[in-house]
């Protein structure tokens, strides 16, 4: 895994329905499914996060994951 992509630093953000909402096709969204949304790509950052981390990250596994 190339050092470049790990040693990205993360901008201190807030992710949440209003910064959802700046996206085409989800400016009509009413807060509520905004923030579902918004909860919803949380929890798959942290999936994400966690198979870098382990250095788990192949098709494979990440297939086999979702499918189970």
């Amino acid at each position: 895994m190339s050092n470049a992509i790990i040693g990205l630093k993360q901008k201190n953000r807030t992710f949440n329905s209003t910064w959802l909402k700046t996206y085409e096709g989800f400016e009509d969204y009413t807060e509520e499914d905004a923030e579902k949304i918004v909860e919803q790509l949380q929890q798959l950052a942290n999936i994400v996060c966690d198979h870098v981390q382990k250095g788990d990250i192949n098709e494979s596994s990440v297939l086999s994951k979702k499918c189970n």
